[in-house]
């Protein structure tokens, strides 16, 4: 394991260029970084979102596609593109129906797969809907999440074996909470790992002397200087941010980064 000090950033190297900024934050089909994301899968939505087979889909724009995702009569979640490969009307007003989602504008019928397997337009004896396909992502559901997987690869890889994912219905509580955060994912994670803005943006306002001795509040507001310390794991990375808490003690906030989310 390395454990490794988080020092302040050299400003006066260029190095926060348009260039850099637009290979990072761009995820769209083609893109570096939407590319390598693409390897990876990722939870996209939340079970109840998709309360019951045959229920009304649901639409969605995922690394720039826009996509829609609907849940089978089978059960299982399906996700393909938003525009029916016939003349792109949206499938989001398709009819979920028999193991299927059904373009609205022409009734062509797709699986979760994305194979046309109905197409009532067509003479019974055609077998062009064996020639039509639409773009569809494989989904699996753990513990009131479902994953998605876009990338390339024919056999995806193992899903993460995550804890709390693996526990049987039994075992474990969870309140999972979507929300929309308008701006780019980068933005978010900066937020996410940065410990120090808190104290500003969140408790700013707070007056110091309210604050009870021994906590979290009171050690962050007391010390708004703290030393970050990051050290990689078998998961992804760990890091903390430590100031003086009481005599001969620290106070760590500490947070997890499991790469790419």
């Amino acid at each position: 394991k390395t454990a490794y000090e988080i020092r302040p950033r050299d400003w006066s190297s260029d190095v926060c260029s348009s260039d850099l900024n637009e290979l990072i934050t761009q995820v769209g089909p083609g893109t570096p970084t939407g590319e390598l994301f693409r390897q990876y899968w990722f939870p996209f939505l939340i079970s109840s979102e998709l309360p019951e087979p045959d229920c009304a889909p649901t639409r969605m724009k995922l690394l720039g596609e826009d996509l829609i995702a609907w849940r089978n009569t089978d059960g299982t979640v399906g996700m393909m593109q938003n525009a029916c490969p016939h003349r792109g009307a949206s499938m989001f007003f398709g009819r979920n129906e028999e193991n299927g989602l059904r373009c609205v504008y022409h009734g062509w019928k797709f699986d979760t797969e994305g194979q046309c397997v109905d197409m009532p337009n067509e003479p019974a004896e055609s077998n062009f809907k064996h020639k039509i396909h639409a773009t569809a992502y494989p989904c699996v559901e753990r513990n009131g999440i479902v994953w998605l997987y876009m990338g390339p690869r024919t056999m995806p890889p193992a899903l993460p074996d995550l804890e709390s994912t693996m526990l049987p219905a039994d075992r474990y509580e969870t309140t999972i909470v979507n929300y929309l955060r308008e701006c780019n994912y980068m933005q978010a994670l900066e937020g996410d790992i940065d410990t120090v803005h808190s104290n500003f943006l969140h408790d700013g306002a707070v007056d110091f002397a309210t604050l009870t001795p021994g906590t979290g509040d009171y050690y962050r507001r007391k010390t708004q200087a703290p030393k970050f310390v990051a050290t990689d794991t078998d998961y992804g990375t760990l890091y903390g941010a430590q100031v003086p808490a009481d005599e001969g003690t620290s106070y760590w906030r500490l947070a997890s980064f499991l790469f790419p989310f």
